[in-house]
């Protein structure tokens, strides 16, 4: 009824339009996004959407296709419009959390799903959007109390279990943060980021076997060159520590002054591979200075003991050495 109010309104400002018409521009539309040509789908929808397209099923979609072109402030308004016409459409809501959340609007997010959780109030899967929305709030406690709303419904919600385990990893508690991430790998066997998460944090704990075995274990289960070219690469980090080896990069320049001068620009926020390129005068320089992994012995004794005086991302003070003046990081 409600779209033949809209078209009827539309004939008498515009002179007669048949409701083919916006069958033909809505069925172009459909076909052009089934053939994955989804910009032509768009203009085809947009077309309709002005002549008078309103169905909810309609709006939904051309929601969707403004969510992938991260038209969010469109989507949200497509989507408020379909809830309109069909007010208990529980995805809906959730599409509308997504929305707002995508422009930082996390508290109309909420709203939204809320209004989900009340049509629903027995989904688990509602109650882990929910606190996923009010992790990014900064609100953990309350956070936490929708996590276990959702397990106490389905203890079998591996997103839960994902949630908290990041909820855990942010409380530094890693026996609780690595229990919820087995927990979700054993719901989701083939899942990656599991795995990663839990070598990740073995390795921070130092239990580097536990680390490779895991780094291992999500290496065999990822097809996306590089998610596998990324984990490999944890993998050396953490067999180059087992092995006593270290990683640094550094920065080597003429005078002291130059050198203090790069300590400033690193202290205020300036980006090391980028000062190390742009004023280093080592042979490295192109590669922001990183000198990647060295066992003891492998290079020059004041550099090394510089190394092992610091700690994971810290600077050194300026060095002297043969070549001129240099600054240190760690990075391992």
């Amino acid at each position: 009824m409600h779209f033949l109010v809209l078209l009827l309104a539309f004939m008498v400002v515009s002179g007669p339009l048949w409701a083919q018409d916006i069958i033909g521009l809505v069925q172009r539309g459909d076909s052009l996004l089934a053939k994955g040509q989804n910009q032509q789908a768009l203009l085809e929808y947009e077309k309709a959407l002005k002549v008078g397209a309103g169905s909810a099923l309609f709006l939904n979609r051309l929601a969707g296709l403004y969510m992938q072109n991260e038209a969010y402030v469109k989507a949200a308004k497509s989507l408020q419009a379909s809830l309109a016409e069909d007010p208990k459409q529980l995805p809906v809501y959730s599409a509308l959390g997504e929305a707002h959340l995508a422009t930082g609007k996390i508290d109309s997010a909420i709203f939204y799903v809320e209004q989900a959780r009340i049509l629903a109030p027995s989904s688990s899967s509602i109650y882990s959007s929910l606190a996923f929305l009010y992790m990014q709030k900064g609100q953990g406690e309350r956070a936490r109390e929708q996590l276990d709303r959702a397990l106490a419904l389905n203890d079998k919600n591996p997103e839960a279990y994902r949630l908290y385990g990041f909820y855990y990893s942010q409380q530094d508690s890693v026996d609780k943060a690595i229990e919820n991430y087995l927990r979700m790998s054993e719901l989701l066997p083939q899942d990656v980021e599991a795995f990663n998460n839990i070598a990740f944090l073995h390795a921070n704990a130092q239990r580097y076997q536990q680390a490779l075995k895991f780094y291992n274990m999500a290496k065999e289960r990822t097809q996306d060159p590089f998610v596998t070219q990324a984990i490999a690469a944890n993998i050396d980090a953490v067999e180059a520590l087992i092995a006593g080896k270290m990683r640094a990069r550094y920065i080597l320049v003429g005078s002291k002054d130059v050198a203090q001068r790069a300590i400033d620009q690193l202290n205020n926020g300036a980006d090391f591979f980028d000062v190390a390129q742009q004023i280093s005068i080592a042979p490295n320089a192109k590669e922001g200075g990183d000198l990647g992994f060295f066992a003891p012995g492998d290079l020059n004794p004041i550099f090394e003991q510089a190394v092992m005086e610091l700690e994971m991302g810290q600077l050194s003070g300026i060095i002297e050495v043969a070549q001129g003046f240099i600054v240190v990081q760690r990075l391992n």
